[in-house]
This record gives C-alpha cells, sequence and structure tokens, in this order.
C-alpha cells in the first residue's frame, strides 16, 4: 500500500521530531571532558595487531609507532630525551631505513640511510659550521667515508677540525 500526500508529510515530521529528541536527549546526557590522561595510547586492528601507538620514550621525550598488520614497514616519530627531533622510516626488521633528525653543535637537520645498521649515506646541513653549507657523505661497502658535497662530521663528539 502506498502512503500519499498528508499520510507521508505526517509520517516524515513525527520522524524527524523523533529524530531531534532522541539526540537532543543523548546530547544532554552525554559528559565532555576536556582532558585524556594515559601513560600510552594503542590503536589496534581488527586482528588485535597495533597499528599506532603513542607514549613516552625510555628517555623522557614524545613518541608515536605506527606500522601495517604484518610489521613489514614502520614509521617511528618523536622527540629525544634531548630535545631534538627524529623521523625514522623503515623495513620491519629495522635493517634499511632512513632516519631523519636533528644532530650536532649546530643543531642541523641531516638524513641518515641506513642498510644492515651501517650508514651507507648522510645528508644535512653543515653541524659545525656556523653557515650550516650543505652536505652529502657517501659510504662504500668496507665503510669509507666519502665527501661527495660539502663535510660531514661524522665524530661521536662532533669535535671536527677543517
Amino acid at each position: 500500500m502506498a502512503v500519499k500526500g498528508k499520510v507521508a508529510a505526517t509520517i516524515v515530521s513525527v520522524a524527524l521530531v523523533a529524530g531531534f529528541l532522541v539526540a537532543k536527549g543523548h546530547e544532554v546526557n552525554r559528559s565532555v571532558h576536556p582532558l585524556l590522561r594515559a601513560r600510552e595510547v594503542r590503536i589496534t586492528g581488527a586482528d588485535g595487531s597495533v597499528g599506532v601507538w603513542l607514549r613516552e620514550t625510555a628517555e623522557g621525550g614524545s613518541g608515536i609507532w605506527m606500522a601495517n598488520s604484518r610489521r613489514t614497514a614502520i614509521v617511528e616519530a618523536g622527540v629525544h630525551g634531548n630535545g631534538f627531533p627524529f623521523l625514522l622510516v623503515s623495513d620491519g626488521a629495522v635493517r634499511n631505513f632512513g632516519l631523519g633528525r636533528v644532530d650536532g653543535v649546530r643543531a642541523s637537520p641531516i638524513l641518515v640511510f641506513r642498510t644492515d645498521d651501517v650508514v651507507r649515506m648522510v645528508f644535512g646541513l653543515g653541524m659545525i659550521e656556523p653557515q650550516q653549507a650543505p652536505f652529502l657523505v657517501q659510504y662504500t661497502a668496507d665503510g669509507q667515508k666519502h665527501d661527495v658535497i660539502g663535510r660531514y662530521c661524522d665524530r661521536p663528539d662532533r669535535v671536527c677540525v677543517r
């Protein structure tokens, strides 16, 4: 049986009013909390795997980790305990990765590319010179450093001389 004219309009009007009242009732009963406190937050997939994880790092900085369900790709971002930010993009085993970070006495941005825990290339702005000239350094399979552009100070203490 088809509903026409005034009956259809009445049904639609009643549905709208009922929907409005139900929605309004939910708003009144809902409490809003302006702050959520947690030591960590994990967002899991349907299979239970952790896709996103926010927490404090071991150094006391903050971090976010993201991975696909098979853990074949990982993205990590955060702040080191010394206040310098970092961004890591890697395979699941963290064998091959690119690391963006700030380093050196000039707090310079650099990109480090590693394979099998060996640095292969570093690119960035000068870490010791005041003018922060760009540099690109390549490492051979036997670990020999070759400055392609500019100069990179790879000493752990960053105390390099010209």
